[in-house]
């Protein structure tokens, strides 16, 4: 996918029937189809809360100014939003780091509603590359980290920790070699901290593996499920906030 143009992105990520037409073979996880699973009501809310989550260091801060209120003579509450675009829960794209790198705006919604497999890990700093040894991941699908970040909640508590847990760059380039389509963590950055190379960041972004930050996964099982994070339509963003949802759990461990 990593040289794949914008003309070849629509052709990438064909919708899944026309896909079927043409003979292709697709990923068959072990979760309910979408319908099935948003049917079944099990759905995880694993989004930062904006206004308690953590900034990285220089990162605008989350503000919220009240314009007008009801019983403060309008007719109407209205507010203004500031906030940058990698506050709380959100998507890295590959302009983010690359000159030439896709935007937001080039990727269409069915990117960002996907399988996903969420893999557990403890006791490291890093993300070792063995923690996807032994896992069946399928191509395509987006592979979420669950690390001692959720376990401690640090996406509720608005101090920016720089001892976290990250993702080794071993394990990211394993990420792709398997095929992931998006790579998520449970704190606001990928790579260690004044890590200013960012290796992890580009592993991922130069193959086109869309990066998902500052999730809360503290109340999710590992497992198979559908992924859901839609961003905000903007154009040329190299980043923006989700609200990301986990829906269809499988039983398997």
């Amino acid at each position: 996918m990593a040289g794949a143009g914008k003309n070849g992105l629509a052709e990438i990520f064909m919708n899944r029937e026309a896909q079927k037409d043409l003979g292709c073979q697709l990923p068959q996880p072990s979760v309910p189809g979408l319908y099935e699973a948003l049917l079944s009501k099990e759905l995880l809310d694993i989004s930062a809360p904006v206004e308690i989550a953590p900034n990285y260091p220089g990162d605008s801060p989350f503000s919220m100014q009240w314009m007008a209120g009801l019983g403060k003579g309008s007719n109407c509450s209205l507010s203004v939003l500031s906030l940058g675009s990698h506050t709380g829960t959100h998507i890295d794209f590959p302009s983010h780091i690359l000159r030439d790198g896709f935007p937001l705006d080039s990727y269409p919604p069915e990117r960002f509603i996907t399988p996903a497999r969420v893999i557990a890990v403890r006791n490291c700093d890093a993300v070792p590359v063995q923690a996807l040894h032994d896992v069946n991941i399928l191509r395509g699908e987006a592979i979420l980290f669950k690390t001692s970040n959720s376990f401690q909640g640090l996406m509720h508590n608005p101090t920016f920790r720089d001892e976290y847990v990250s993702l080794s760059p071993p394990a990211a380039e394993l990420c792709v070699s398997l095929g992931a389509a998006l790579v998520g963590i449970d704190y606001i950055s990928v790579d260690r901290y004044e890590d200013e190379s960012l290796p992890v960041h580009n592993i991922l972004l130069k193959n086109d593996v869309l990066i998902l930050e500052g999730l809360d996964l503290s109340a999710v099982s590992p497992g198979r499920y559908w992924l859901i994070c839609l961003p905000l339509k903007i154009k040329d963003a190299e980043a923006a906030p989700v609200r990301a949802v986990l829906v269809g759990r499988s039983h398997e461990s």
